[in-house]
């Protein structure tokens, strides 16, 4: 009993740090300027779109990432039904792939650089930095597999379906590697802590998470 609560606060600890990190980053955000537009007299409005976008795609995929580990953790278990946490995990997932679509699709419009619809969906290849931004699209193609993988989880089978989702891991890194280093966003302290955080929170559950699995089996023999 003693143990189950423990784990309960953990998971409220964990919960509650992570908001935290997200209103720390928010803040930083705004008085950094990050934050501060004027719609009416901007000139590179489709410019802080595509940031934008980026930004909060990049919070989606955080939380369909941590979510994820908390489900295959079996963290939320206990206050989160197992249907009810998949569907949150998938819904999580569409929305930052759509996102992500709209961020590389508002690069039509932009007036600086001139990108075709190849340059959006073939890695490596656009105008403006294309090796950070190829990271990015890789990434895109990532999640878009692995988000269509929920409506043939069935056919596939738990187990393959499991390893197809080991790729989101590679999918978050790449994501993150292009935040750092694609965008302006890269120099922000805010967006800096919200990379780093991000990280160091998905190694901590994903560790937690191999933690548990190789103890499971010593407690299923001992009973």
């Amino acid at each position: 009993m003693n143990k189950e609560k423990s784990l309960t606060r953990f998971d409220l600890l964990v919960l509650i740090a992570s908001l935290m990190l997200i209103v720390v980053s928010v803040i930083m955000m705004v008085q950094g300027g990050t934050l501060n537009v004027n719609l009416g007299a901007d000139t590179k409005l489709s410019w802080h779109l595509v940031r934008s976008s980026g930004i909060v795609a990049y919070m989606m995929l955080l939380g369909s990432t941590v979510w994820g580990v908390f489900m295959s953790a079996q963290v939320v278990k206990d206050w989160s039904p197992g249907p009810v946490s998949l569907t949150m995990h998938s819904t999580i997932s569409w929305l930052a792939l759509l996102l992500s679509l709209v961020h590389a699709l508002l690069l039509l419009l932009d007036d600086y650089f001139t990108y075709t619809l190849g340059d959006l969906f073939v890695p490596f290849t656009g105008p403006y930095r294309p090796e950070a931004v190829g990271l990015g699209t890789l990434a895109f193609w990532g999640i878009l597999i692995i988000t269509v993988s929920f409506w043939f989880k069935k056919q596939m089978g738990h187990k393959a379906w499991k390893w197809l989702h080991y790729v989101s891991y590679l999918t978050f890194v790449l994501v993150s590697a292009h935040g750092l280093f694609a965008g302006t966003e890269g120099t922000q302290p805010g967006f800096q802590i919200l990379l780093g955080m991000g990280m160091a929170a998905t190694l901590v559950l994903l560790g937690i998470r191999v933690v548990r699995s190789t103890k499971s089996p010593a407690r299923v023999a001992r009973t």
